[in-house]
Parts: structure tokens; C-alpha cells; sequence
């Protein structure tokens, strides 16, 4: 992990601050290389960006990510679905999120591949399930509010945007658990096969975006939870509209120091503050997915440049 340099890095910030998205304290910067380093869905995807618009549902595929740097590059089941499309975090439509935010990782090498992990939930398993696109995770969920900004960026051509592609994320939340299944003990670490539950059709803390002409998606949630002893993480998936190859399956980890502040801070959190085990603070060593990130009282803001070996 490299830090930029100093003051390019307040300038850049400044344009998150005009959005309403950041206060003024310094960044914490984890996961940008410097100018010297290469280049390097899923929900329901909407037929357009920053209107409503009508999908079509697809099958399962399975397939194998390209490989990333430090990370397992084995992805499994593509996903498909139909539903309405929105607009960006801030409801300002298409385009609505400024590329300049991400300038500081714009240069930097392929995004590392991780595993799914059991709760992903494939729409096209579940007939009239809610539409998961949309860029508002919370669902009246208590929790430090989280801002994540993702730019999906192509690695065979000189790192040029990927337009039109559904990124889906999800991730627990603030008691370290995740909608849609039972029997869930955010305590301990989880061994069992995921069983989705009919009758729970919450979905909190999951969406999906489609990538505007910048390949930008933003996503408004809640900072998530430790659960089963793992490192604080957000899962994410990504393919090109109307696909089911996926681009990259991978996760997002953070900063210990940062994630300890958030859970000691923020009210939400505190019931479960004093028993964090150092395996969900501290991210994993095989050069972790590690967004840049912010953290003022009541919010967390990310930036992620997600870089892929696009076939």
C-alpha cells in the first residue's frame, strides 16, 4: 500500500465535499499505487441509466474470474433479473457522480479476485422478489451512514471506463447480519450452506447499480458489522448488462484503525464494540481490495477503482 502525494490528495477530496459527501478531515489513504504503477451482475439491471426502464430476466452461468493480484480467482454463479432503472447516490441521474474523485486511482494494477461466500442472492432464483436496483441499501436499517463510490474501469485498454455494466454489492449490517437468510449467529464464524428463506424477503444492505458513461456507480448503506470473526468486508459482483459472465467477483476490506474508530463512535455499534475479535479489524495479508476511505462522526465515504481483465 502506497499513500499519494501530499496535496494532491485534499484537492481531489474537494470535489466529494461540494457533493455533501465528506467533512474536512484528512483522508485515510489504503489502497492506490503511485504514478509508477501499471494500468491495469447481480441483481436486476435497469434498460437505462437514470430512468426507469424494463429488464429481462437471465440464468445462472458459472464462470471464472480473471485472476487479480493477491487474491482466489475462482467466482461462481452469474446472475440476471429485470427491474428499474435509478439514477446515482444523491439522486442526480446519470452521470450525476464527478470522475474527477477518482484521480488518485486511476493508475493501479487489476483489482484482486475474491471468493462469493454464501449469501449472495441470485434474483432469478427467487420469482417476484423486490427489485434490488436501486442505490439506497439502508431499508430503515440503524447505522453509521456509508457512501461508497465505484469506479469499473477496463485493464486490456488502457484502463478506459466499462459503461453499462451492473455492479452489485452487499454485505451485513450493523449486528453482523445479512438479509434473506435463518438461523444466522454473527458471533461465531459460519460453516453451514446457505439456506434462503421464503418467507424472508428483506434486503437490506444489497443493490445494484448500473455503471453510468464513467463506469461510476454510487451506493448510499450503512457501514457493516463484524460477523463470524472474518474482517470487516462488503461483497461485490460485476458483469456487463444483459450478461452472465462476470467481469470480477471480489471483496471489499478497510483499515483496522479506521473500523475501530467507526464501531467505539457510532451508537449503533456499540453493543458489540467491546468484543470485536482482531481477525474483523485487521484486513487480510494476500494484498487485500482496499478502498480509500473517510470517516467523519455519522459517515463513511469509500472511492474504489475496480480495474478488470476484461476477455
Amino acid at each position: 500500500m502506497t499513500r499519494d502525494r501530499p496535496g494532491e490528495v485534499v484537492d481531489r477530496w474537494q470535489v466529494l465535499m461540494k457533493l455533501g459527501a465528506l467533512a474536512g478531515t484528512s483522508p485515510v489513504i489504503v489502497s492506490w499505487g503511485d504514478e509508477g504503477s501499471n494500468d491495469a451482475g447481480f441483481g436486476r439491471g435497469g434498460a437505462g441509466r437514470g430512468g426507469a426502464g424494463t429488464g429481462r430476466a437471465s440464468t445462472s452461468s458459472t464462470s471464472t474470474s480473471s485472476a487479480g493480484t493477491g487474491g482466489a480467482s475462482t467466482s461462481s454463479a452469474g446472475t440476471g433479473g429485470g427491474g428499474a432503472g435509478s439514477g446515482g447516490v444523491g439522486a442526480g441521474g446519470a452521470d450525476a457522480i464527478d470522475p474527477s474523485i477518482f484521480a488518485n486511482g486511476a493508475r493501479c494494477d487489476l483489482t484482486a479476485t475474491d471468493i462469493e461466500a454464501p449469501f449472495f442472492i441470485d434474483d432469478s432464483e427467487i420469482p417476484n422478489d423486490i427489485n434490488l436496483f436501486r442505490s439506497d441499501l439502508r431499508d430503515g436499517h440503524r447505522g453509521c451512514e456509508f457512501r461508497l463510490y465505484l469506479r469499473l474501469l477496463d485493464g486490456r485498454n488502457d484502463s478506459e471506463p466499462i459503461p453499462d455494466a451492473e455492479v452489485y454489492i452487499w454485505h451485513c449490517d450493523a449486528d453482523g447480519r445479512y438479509s434473506g437468510p435463518n438461523s444466522q449467529d454473527p458471533s461465531t464464524p459460519y460453516t453451514g450452506a446457505f439456506e434462503r428463506a421464503p418467507e424472508h424477503l428483506d434486503r437490506f444492505c444489497r443493490g445494484v447499480q448500473l455503471t453510468d458513461r464513467n463506469g461510476i456507480v454510487g451506493f448510499t448503506s450503512i457501514w457493516p458489522g463484524w460477523d463470524g470473526a472474518r474482517p470487516i468486508h462488503v461483497h461485490l459482483v460485476a458483469r456487463i448488462n444483459g450478461q452472465t459472465t462476470r467481469l470480477i467477483t471480489t471483496q471489499l476490506y478497510f483499515d483496522a484503525e479506521l473500523s475501530r474508530q467507526v464501531a467505539q463512535a457510532e451508537p449503533a455499534y456499540a453493543g458489540r464494540s467491546t468484543n470485536i475479535p482482531a481477525s474483523s479489524l485487521d484486513p487480510p495479508g494476500d494484498s487485500p481490495v482496499m478502498p480509500r476511505m473517510r470517516y467523519t462522526p455519522g459517515l463513511v465515504t469509500g472511492i474504489l477503482n475496480i480495474v478488470v481483465d476484461r476477455a
